[in-house]
């Protein structure tokens, strides 16, 4: 079963037209969602009671990417998305070595 996202002008603005630096586009924001070794831990609860989820995978362009994201509804509404910093990728590559 393929994962639904939620997109509004909300998350646009933010995850694409706020940051162009990143170069995010949805389907590359999305393609991270499809990295077999996608990791997933849960992150704070925002003001709203809804909890967040951080995650680290490679997306289309092969870039590791560290995504903020909810889950609303059945579906993953990205909140951020930008590269992976140097612990993210430790912790990916960390995971995949555990994990052989």
């Amino acid at each position: 079963m393929a994962l639904k996202f939620e997109w509004d002008m909300g998350n646009l603005k933010h995850v694409i037209d706020d940051h162009p630096e990143r170069e995010n586009t949805i389907q590359e924001v999305e393609s991270v969602f499809s990295d077999p070794n996608f990791i997933i831990a849960p992150d704070k609860i925002d003001e709203h009671g809804e909890q967040r989820y951080s995650g680290v995978g490679v997306g289309n362009d092969k870039d590791e990417k560290f995504v903020i994201f909810v889950v609303r509804n059945g579906r993953v509404r990205p909140i951020s998305c930008r590269r992976a910093n140097r612990k993210d990728r430790i912790r990916y590559y960390e995971n995949i070595i555990k994990n052989i």
